[in-house]
């Protein structure tokens, strides 16, 4: 939302102008896709949003390009490549916005074990001003090392959504996902740096200042990739809060990447416990292998949370986390790589039953404070208000409101379809609003998981626009 106007993305790179107040759409873009890019998409056709910065608009497309649009007109004004879809790679979420700089990190490295890769643009030109990847490029490297038998060389780690700013330490903190294969860790011993991590880079040159790693050697494709929320705790330190897909929420020193505290959110089998910094220590029973099927290993690659992002309200000082709660079973095997083909070496992948809910937890401590279960898992990102509210959707359909401190359902509506959109709020001319993107929405798993349900909540997607009173 800038000065009225709502900037909302749809699936195949499409982009609305919408008037804040009224929901008349004043200009559409629709990007013509090549023919051939369905067959190639690692997670089907989404798109996470734009970025909004002067007077244009930012998209990164799915045949990995960014545009940038005349926010009156929707005119392009330039469009640059920044790799090629035929091998895998993609782009798919929003654009950050940081130190005068376009800043888009790519997906798809489960295709082709694609490198991950951020990239910043000039906002006026599109031209490539930094560029960092997030696995090694040469024997040289000095994290190539934690990559055995050079599997660096496919090793995935992509950068497939948005990053953060920290504009006091000029700080892009950026998630990195998991390497490849996903589900054999026996080819790729070592931590296998960056996949799984949080990345400090800095804002003028791309440069790695430090790092966290979440899940060193990942074998349950649980990525690192979800957002860091920037937060001064009441022990008065300057800290990221991070809800991660393994099944823990962190507290980490955003001045030196230094672990302060982990707790899990869900149920959690792959760790037996932490060692110095939070380092996981795995439970070898939930390694997938050759020679069975591992089973109940949770939780399952979805999360713990996925992701849709997690809200923090200064007054209440609670983080609120959409959860995950299941398990999955898993048996590997050999898989040559191949360019542009699928890298996962699963030969059994079964999710087992989901719930979920929202979950809230004190900043500072790590301590659950409280629970709001549902029957199905968290689809949907959350937004907390000043007025004592936490917004959120579900896959049932239902957009909630509920008191910040207990949980409690004060309201709620259904949109008519499931809902794996973010809601946002916004105020025009003294009025706020509260906005909710519903649709079933897509994803590796989402057809196995919710195939029955969505048979009844199969509608199309849309932007639903409520008026808060008082």
């Amino acid at each position: 939302m800038v000065n009225g106007r709502i900037y909302v993305t749809a699936s195949q790179n499409k982009v609305f102008s919408v008037d804040g107040t009224t929901g008349h759409i004043l200009w559409k873009y629709e990007r013509s896709l090549p023919g051939d890019l369905g067959a190639r998409l690692c997670c089907e056709a989404v798109n996470r949003g734009v970025a909004v910065y002067k007077d244009m608009v930012y998209m990164a497309t799915l045949d990995t390009h960014v545009v940038a649009l005349n926010n009156t007109t929707g005119k392009v004004v330039w469009e640059v490549k920044l790799g090629d879809y035929k091998s895998g790679e993609i782009y798919t979420s929003a654009p950050l916005v940081a130190k005068g700089k376009i800043i888009v990190g790519n997906s798809g490295s489960d295709v082709g074990g694609n490198a991950g890769k951020i990239t910043a643009l000039d906002p006026d030109t599109g031209k490539i001003i930094w560029q960092t990847t997030t696995r090694p490029t040469s024997e040289n490297d000095p994290v190539a090392k934690t990559w055995a038998n050079g599997s660096w060389k496919t090793g995935g780690a992509s950068a497939w959504l948005t990053g953060t700013y920290d504009a006091k330490s000029n700080t892009v903190l950026w998630g990195v996902g998991n390497p490849t294969p996903d589900f054999d860790p026996s080819v790729r011993k070592g931590d296998n740096l960056y996949s799984n991590s949080t990345l400090a880079l800095d804002a003028d040159t791309g440069k790695i200042k430090f790092h966290f790693q979440y899940t060193p050697n990942d074998s349950w494709d649980y990525d690192g990739n979800n957002e860091v929320i920037l937060i001064n705790d009441e022990k008065s330190r300057k800290v990221w809060l991070h809800a991660d897909r393994n099944g823990h929420l962190y507290s980490i020193d955003r001045t030196n990447g230094k672990c302060n505290w982990v707790t899990p959110m869900v149920r959690v089998n792959w760790v037996t416990g932490f060692s110095d910094n939070c380092r996981p220590i795995v439970n070898p029973d939930k390694v997938p292998n050759y020679d069975h099927i591992v089973t109940d290993i949770a939780p399952i690659l979805d999360g713990g949370k996925e992701w849709h992002p997690a809200a923090y309200s200064p007054m209440t000082k609670l983080l609120y986390v959409p959860f995950i709660d299941s398990s999955m079973d898993v048996q590997a095997k050999k898989m040559e790589w191949k360019h542009g083909e699928w890298f996962l070496s699963s030969k059994v992948l079964k999710a087992n039953p989901y719930t979920g809910g929202v979950k809230a937890f004190n900043a500072t401590t790590g301590e659950l404070v409280w629970t709001r279960p549902q029957s199905t898992p968290a689809t949907s990102g959350l937004v907390a208000t000043a007025g004592g509210l936490v917004f959120s959707g579900d896959a049932e359909g239902y957009f909630s409101a509920m008191r910040d401190d207990t949980g409690e359902t004060l309201w709620r509506y259904n949109v008519g379809t499931g809902i794996a959109g973010n809601p946002t709020t916004y105020t025009v001319d003294g009025k706020q609003y509260v906005a909710i993107i519903y649709g079933p929405g897509g994803g590796s798993l989402w057809p196995l998981v919710y195939d029955e349900l969505f048979k009844h909540q199969n509608h199309g997607g849309g932007m639903m626009v409520f008026g808060l009173s008082d």
